[in-house]
This record gives structure tokens, sequence and C-alpha cells, in this order.
């Protein structure tokens, strides 16, 4: 048993090995050898290998990626693989809005994403990578348009902005009418929200978070070993010398900053709530 995977209730899928197979037996393996559970029963068909196994929001259903022969990938859906194969595939989300289930899948060399399936977005992208849905079954993700270059994609329009090492911490707005990620080109890492980076290039970003109402974002950095807080691009509080994520109240109205000072407050822990 490999993969546990909790679900939002208490349920757990698992990767399960259901033909016993030994090392030298090399033809059982490539017939199949690995289910889907949940909760210790077995769900669906035998794949030559499972992986990446998630719950819907009820724990009713399952999907996960599987190689159906030595060559041939695709996505289960309730332990049974879609009809299309794919020369790879990436971890299956399930839609908030009508359970389908989408995943990123290269076909001819490129990287799509496929919902049941069949391929939705209008392009196709070098790498697709953590694609996630905002509320309103909107997608995000992280992609590379060519080989080398780092962004964000909503629903297969690519940002204009890229970063030549890195994109990750791919965060939704709580609406999911934003999103942002940090980026790190030539070394130095940038935040970016809707496209387009705030100032300022940092040794270290954090994931960006998000207002109730998505109208605000802040994000913690570090800079010359110092770590400061930025809300929406500026720079608000700090230096300190160890600080914590920082929290937008409720009504997003308030930010929590709290972090340990330095030069006179050197040591002392500092908790202020900024209006916004």
């Amino acid at each position: 048993m490999t993969q546990v995977t909790a679900g939002p209730g208490q349920d757990v899928a698992a990767v399960v090995q259901t033909v016993p197979a030994k090392e030298r037996e090399i033809e059982k393996f490539q017939q199949g050898s690995f289910s889907i559970a949940v909760n210790g029963e077995v769900r669906g068909d035998i794949f030559v290998n499972v992986w990446d196994p998630v719950l819907d929001a009820g724990s009713s259903r399952t999907a996960a990626c599987v190689r159906k022969t030595l060559y041939d990938y695709s996505i289960a859906v309730d332990g049974v693989a879609w009809t299309t194969n794919f020369q790879s595939v990436w971890a299956p989300k399930f839609n908030p809005v009508d359970s389908s289930v989408t995943a990123p899948v290269r076909v001819g060399g490129k990287w799509h994403i496929a919902r049941d399936g069949e391929t939705i977005w209008n392009r196709s992208f070098a790498q697709i990578l953590d694609h996630r849905y905002g509320p309103d079954g909107k997608i995000a993700a992280i992609v590379a348009p060519k080989f080398g270059r780092w962004t964000v994609a909503v629903d297969g329009e690519p940002w204009g902005v890229s970063f030549g090492d890195l994109a990750t911490d791919l965060t939704l707005s709580p609406a999911g009418n934003s999103a942002a990620c940090v980026g790190r080109d030539n070394g130095k890492w940038l935040v970016c929200v809707d496209g387009k980076t705030w100032e300022g290039r940092f040794d270290m970003a954090w994931a960006p978070v998000f207002s109730p109402d998505g109208k605000h974002a802040a994000a913690k950095v570090e800079k010359d070993g110092a770590y400061s807080v930025l809300l929406d691009g500026s720079l608000i509080d700090g230096p300190f010398a160890a600080l914590w994520d920082p929290v937008f109240s409720p009504d997003g109205r308030k930010l929590l900053i709290r972090g340990i000072g330095t030069g006179q407050d050197q040591g002392r822990y500092l908790r202020t709530v900024k209006a916004i």
C-alpha cells in the first residue's frame, strides 16, 4: 500500500497491489498489478501503475493517474480509465462545480489540460504543472509557454510575464477572480499577481495571501537576511529577524503582522494590526 490520501471527511484512498508478483515475474507486472482502494475496498480495474490518487469533495469518487501498458498513460475515475491514451499525465483534480475530472496530459510532445479524456484548452504548452480550480470552475496552472520560461495560465491564457528559473506557490483568491505566484529569475525572487510583478527582487519570497474579497494581496519576503511584508506591491513593515505569514481579517480591512524585531526591538516578539 502506498500514496495514502485522506479525503475531506474520514475517507482514505490508497494505491494497493492486488495481484501478487515477484521480482522476476515480468509478465505479471506488464499485465497489471495495482488498483485504487478506498477505506480498504478495491475500486475498479487493475493497472500497470497507479499514482496520485485523489478523492472528490464528498469522498464518494476517486481519480488517479494510471499506466494501462508500458507506454499508455491515462486517468482513472472511480477505477475506470479514460478511453483516451496519452504519452504522460500529471495529478488529476475534480471540478468543484460539476465534479468532472481534469488533468495535465502530454500529446505529441506538448502538454494540454484534458477533461474526461478530451483536451479543453485552445493551446498547448511545453509543460503544465499544479493546475488548480477556483470555486467557479476556472482553472489556473503553472505553465511553460516555451522551454525554460515559466508563468501562470488562467483558462489557457498565459500571463505576459515569465520567469527563467521557475514559478511556484500558485495561489487563487477565495472567489477565484485573482491569481498569484512567486517566480525566480536569475536567482532572485519576485511576487506576481494577475500577471503583474511587484517591485523588488528578493533573496526569497513566500506564497502571497489574498484578502477574503480578493481586492488585496500580501506576501512575506527576505532580503539580506531580513524579512519584510509587502501589501499590494508596497513595503509596509520590516525589517524583522523572523516573520510569520501575514493574515487578513475576515472583513479584509486589517492585516495582522507578527515577527521578531531588529535594532532597538532585537529579540522582541512584535504583533501589529494595520488598517488597509
